[in-house]
């Protein structure tokens, strides 16, 4: 497992016990960007021989994943952030899979939500098998069936025909990976079983949801430009969506009106959501 890092130390400990007390079935390299706190100590304090320890200035989170990847070994992999928990078992668990099914190129499993101070809050079963699932943001991954990082494991096989992660994208950058990796055909089993702990809390990057749906948005357009086979209905989507969001536009108040727009785009009346705000306004139900 890689470890990114930078001054994670406050749950460190945490995730490397969870790791000690999977019965030597985990490996781990943390790439450390640098930290000054005490992740670096904490970190060689838990190592053994097979674990490694990397502290060096990088250019973000995915630009040490790659850094990890390229360096570690196993022939399963994956990756956990410094403040979340892999679950009693679930290495083993994983690996039996994989050995039992080895057709698999990826296994998801469960995770419970933890706050800040490690209370489970709730939990998430992925649901998602397929490149159409992946694809279709706005009936899959926007709609709660998405991966969540730390239960989702594959072969190294498939990191060598994928990899790396795209440095372009700082929040996104595994929806693109999880792409690229069913375009290229990997297979996907769902296991129901919780595998980790993920960690909401004020700090976290993840937390930021505009840029990282700007980046999901921008990772589908190249996906439906690569792809061979035809996706009209996406494609109406995404184009009424970058509008609807204003991704696309600097300035919100120049952004053209949607009557202007459905000119240029009459197919977005194909869409529902289009349809229905339409057909609010000329009944006076909604203004503007």
């Amino acid at each position: 497992l890689a470890i990114p890092n930078w001054n994670g130390g406050r749950y460190l400990e945490e995730t490397l016990r969870s790791l000690a007390n999977q019965g030597g079935r985990v490996q781990w390299w943390m790439q450390d960007a640098a930290s000054t706190d005490d992740s670096v100590e904490i970190a060689r304090r838990y190592a053994t021989a097979n674990d490694t320890v990397v502290s060096e200035k990088d250019e973000g989170q995915t630009d040490a994943l790659n850094r990890a990847f390229a360096q570690m070994g196993g022939e399963i992999v994956g990756w956990i952030n410094s403040d979340d928990v892999m679950t009693p078992g679930a290495a083993e668990a994983v690996l039996e899979n994989f050995a039992k099914f080895p057709e698999v190129d990826i296994v998801i499993g469960e995770v419970d939500w933890i706050d800040a101070e490690g209370a489970v809050t709730g939990h998430h079963a992925a649901q998602i098998t397929n490149l159409e699932q992946m694809l279709n943001i706005y009936e899959h991954w926007w709609c709660g069936k998405q991966w969540v990082q730390p239960e989702v494991f594959w072969r190294r096989s498939l990191w060598e025909k994928v990899g790396p992660l795209d440095t372009r994208y700082r929040l996104a950058f595994d929806f693109d990976f999880w792409v690229r990796a069913l375009e290229a055909g990997a297979k996907v089993m769902l296991l129901p079983r919780t595998l980790a702990r993920f960690r909401l809390h004020d700090a976290q990057k993840s937390k930021m949801a505009r840029e990282a749906a700007n980046e999901i948005r921008n990772i589908l357009g190249d996906a439906l430009q690569r792809s061979v086979t035809n996706r009209p209905q996406l494609a109406r989507m995404l184009a009424f969506d970058r509008y609807q969001s204003g991704q696309d536009v600097t300035d919100s108040a120049r952004r053209p009106p949607l009557w202007q727009m459905l000119l240029k785009n009459p197919d977005w009346l194909l869409i529902p959501a289009v349809r229905n705000r339409v057909l609010a306004r000329w009944t006076g139900q909604e203004s503007g």
